[in-house]
């Protein structure tokens, strides 16, 4: 489990166990790039959480959305159904 300890800036120090392989990779494209690792992880980090939080959303909007047609009590269409209505 990650710990945690706040900074001054606002920014908050994590400590995690990643496997080895990672730590390499991590550390060659920071040598290469001139960066820090701190770097790679917060922005390894914020792209995957964004794109998960989008996920998340998505969901969200989907379940509420279902959620609404049920109570409308609006009837579903197969696709067979409208192929055979649009004479497809």
């Amino acid at each position: 489990m990650a710990k945690e300890r706040s900074g001054p800036s606002g920014m908050v120090n994590i400590s995690a166990q990643i496997p080895a392989e990672i730590a390499e990779i991590l550390g060659k494209v920071s040598r290469a790039e001139e960066r820090s690792k701190s770097y790679y992880v917060r922005k390894g980090l914020e792209l995957f959480l964004m794109a998960r939080l989008e996920d998340l959303e998505d969901y969200e909007d989907a379940a509420k959305a279902y959620k609404e047609f049920l109570a409308s009590g609006e009837k579903t269409v197969s696709f067979s159904e409208l192929k055979k209505e649009l004479n497809l």
